[in-house]
């Protein structure tokens, strides 16, 4: 029977593949069935103003754009909102950030503009987060300008600010370079992400970890990289559909904690605690019917939030309580504790910011609501990879050196091909069945005059005969299957794959031809006479194994006696 942390590890992971897959397949919906009618973005213009709002058309009552909402008539839902316009000398505009409503802007009752997006029955019910840009003609210099505001959530979420009066491109100049740190630090998290993602698709680093804890981190720094990018409010300038990026932003809020369980638990096996195992099960659950439910028309995005801000702050109190557990216990072993402490820190780093912008949010809403955050993120997500890349480090360390013990266990010292060992081992797993391998082939040889040639020239050139014919052997037949040096003078390949025999006498030809080259060379001070002998084992059992194993070997003493008597192509 399985246990609750072997099925977790099975199902949770494709739950919130599926999830994301979800969301995907949204915004798919939403490319296909969208609808457009006018031209956005194409001839208006945007500027600043922020002072000298009214709630009445005589300008008695003031309006703070920062409590909109306190001001709605939430029966009827429409808020209006007033100022009188300078004295104009040419055409100007009014740019306006709303968030979460649909507006329009009118002088003397005639519309200059209203909301107008790209429409699908997949989006969010709002137009999402989009800068408003209204050109006005200087016929209108002095006019007092309404803009209607329509509720579609709740009043807590009517938001029109950073009311904006000018020249379009130096309005949108120099808001973009205030944003530029933000730009450029978002954009970091998104590089970092991919790179970690590419670190952990490769060989050397899979095999030293045996997890993907680096994909996972790597998406969740991604994704917190997006969603900190749509949050500079920059993208909206220059994306044509800007209620896109609300259902992009929403959809990163929900399913980016998940990314960080599941790195949790590659590197603290957290799906080994039941509670653990429980919330993760239920997010990645909620993550597939955020995306249903979407998809279904039953609820949008942004009314499903409250959950995904729940799962991220118990992600990141796990986090905490995982590694200030473990580094506890590291202390007390006076083991080192490098790794969690760097994690420790980006942790802190996190809290500190969080706690930054909760203080900034309770005292009013704010357009960059990652002002800060993105800065804890950055370097919480810094800290973690690289204190994953340095247990990587070590790991990759342990496993050169293991590496390494294991290659002399199975390698001859003098020829550096396989030794009676790992010969002996591999004719054990054919035997069990276990390699998918169904005929195999055995090549014995034997150097002749080994002995003869120790006694007369010397150990030296004696070491000098078997590797020259170590190389010979791989040289014809490594090609074809595995070599190993299983005795003094004796050597043994195991052919594998079809065309058995073919293989054979096609590495038997070049064999022959090696051979008759450096004899002819006069390089050495001895002769090179390999005796060799080859049978096809059709069964892979013990026994047959044994019975192919004696008569190759029968074979290679036939050969052998040839040889001697001087037939050169035996």
């Amino acid at each position: 029977m399985k246990s609750a942390e072997a099925i977790a590890r099975k199902t949770i992971a494709p739950l919130y593949v599926l999830g994301l897959l979800g969301m995907l397949g949204i915004l798919i919906a939403v490319g296909i069935t969208r609808q457009y009618d006018g031209v956005f973005g194409g001839t208006v213009d945007c500027v600043n103003i922020s002072g000298g709002w009214t709630l009445d058309l005589a300008g008695t009552e003031p309006a703070d754009l920062s409590k909109l909402g306190s001001y709605m008539d939430e029966e009827s839902g429409i808020l209006s909102i007033y100022q009188r316009l300078p004295d104009m000398e040419g055409d100007r505009a009014l740019i306006y950030r709303s968030k979460d409503v649909y507006t329009k802007v009118l002088i003397d009752g005639v519309e200059l503009y209203r909301t107008d997006v790209y429409d699908s029955g997949f989006y969010n019910r709002s137009p999402g987060n989009l800068w408003n840009m209204v050109e006005i003609d200087d016929r209108y210099s002095g006019a007092v300008i309404q803009i209607q505001i329509e509720m579609v959530y709740d009043a807590n979420a009517v938001t029109v600010d950073a009311t904006m009066w000018g020249d379009k491109a130096d309005i949108i100049l120099a808001f973009c370079r205030d944003k530029l740190l933000a730009v450029a630090v978002s954009a970091l998290m998104i590089l970092i992400g991919l790179v970690l993602i590419a670190f952990d698709l490769m060989p050397a680093y899979g095999q030293a970890r045996k997890d993907h804890s680096m994909i996972w981190l790597g998406l969740y720094s991604a994704l917190i990289g997006i969603w900190s990018l749509i949050e500079t409010n920059v993208m909206q300038f220059f994306v044509a559909d800007m209620r896109i990026l609300q259902l992009i932003n929403n959809m990163v809020m929900i399913t980016d904690s998940m990314p960080l369980l599941l790195y949790l638990d590659c590197e603290y096996q957290i799906f080994k605690n039941r509670f653990m195992r429980v919330f993760c099960f239920l997010n990645a659950v909620y993550i597939l019917v955020c995306a249903g439910m979407q998809l279904l028309g039953l609820n949008d995005l942004h009314g499903m939030l409250a959950g995904a801000i729940l799962t991220l702050v118990v992600s990141c109190v796990s986090l905490l309580a995982w590694v200030v557990i473990r580094l506890r216990r590291m202390l007390k072993e006076h083991k080192q504790v490098l790794h969690y402490v760097l994690q420790l820190s980006g942790l802190c780093s996190l809290w500190i910011s969080a706690l930054c912008e909760m203080m900034r949010y309770s005292q009013s809403d704010h357009m960059d609501r990652a002002e800060y955050l993105r800065i804890g993120m950055l370097v919480f997500v810094v800290c973690l990879a690289v204190s994953s890349q340095l247990e990587t480090y070590r790991l990759l360390e342990n496993g050169l050196k293991f590496d390494i013990i294991r290659g002399l266990a199975y390698s001859d010292g003098l020829t550096g091909l396989g030794n009676r060992t790992a010969y002996l081992e591999q004719l054990e797993a054919y035997a069990g069945g276990d390699t998918g391998i169904s005929k195999l082939g055995i090549v014995f040889l034997d150097v002749n005059n080994l002995k003869k040639v120790n006694d007369n020239q010397g150990h030296e050139k004696g070491d000098e005969l078997i590797m020259l014919a170590a190389r010979i052997i791989e040289k014809s037949f490594g090609r074809f299957g595995k070599s190993y040096r299983i005795g003094g003078d004796e050597f043994c390949v195991l052919l594998t794959g079809i065309s058995l025999q073919e293989k054979y006498e096609e590495g038997l030809g070049e064999f022959r031809r090696f051979i008759e080259g450096e004899n002819r060379s006069k390089k050495h001070t001895f002769e090179v006479q390999i005796a060799n002998g080859f049978c096809i084992c059709d069964s892979l059992n013990k026994e047959k194994i044994d019975e192919a194993v004696m008569s190759a070997d029968s074979r290679m003493y036939e050969n052998k006696s040839l040889l001697k008597k001087g037939y050169v192509n035996a």
